[in-house]
């Protein structure tokens, strides 16, 4: 008994004509938009497995060029950068209050030197107006 497959064959090969037509164009958009590149996100987006890019030689290698290219930080780096970053704001914000409160004490006591300055020159010049006469 003969079986006539020719049309499984054809239908599998349209349907990884078209899987490795998408993922090229998941690619290129992806490039275009600065989307981050790996197999995982192209896979996704191409509606393809992970494993099928793997096995696809040519769009394996396009990924991994694409991929070196980018120069992304990883979640765990930008949350690291971004509690560094509220880290040194709030060391700012502590250091301006403290200046602050320093600079409203620095002006009291200049103040209140002032004002003994004033005091001592008034008996200063109440003893010598006293022993003047």
């Amino acid at each position: 008994m003969h079986r006539n497959i020719e049309g499984l064959k054809r239908s599998a090969r349209l349907r990884r004509e078209e899987a490795t037509q998408r993922a090229a164009i998941a690619l290129r958009r992806m490039e275009a938009s600065d989307r981050e590149i790996n197999f995982r996100t192209v896979a996704s987006e191409a509606r393809v497995s992970a494993a099928w890019l793997y096995n696809h030689q040519e769009l394996r290698s396009q990924i991994m060029r694409l991929r070196k290219s980018q120069t992304w930080e990883s979640p765990a780096e930008s949350e690291r950068v971004a509690r560094r970053d509220l880290s040194t704001k709030s060391v700012i914000a502590t250091l301006r209050l403290r200046i602050k409160k320093l600079e409203e004490k620095n002006r009291e006591l200049t103040e209140r030197l002032e004002h003994s300055y004033g005091v001592i020159a008034e008996i200063r010049q109440g003893v010598s107006s006293t022993t003047s006469r």
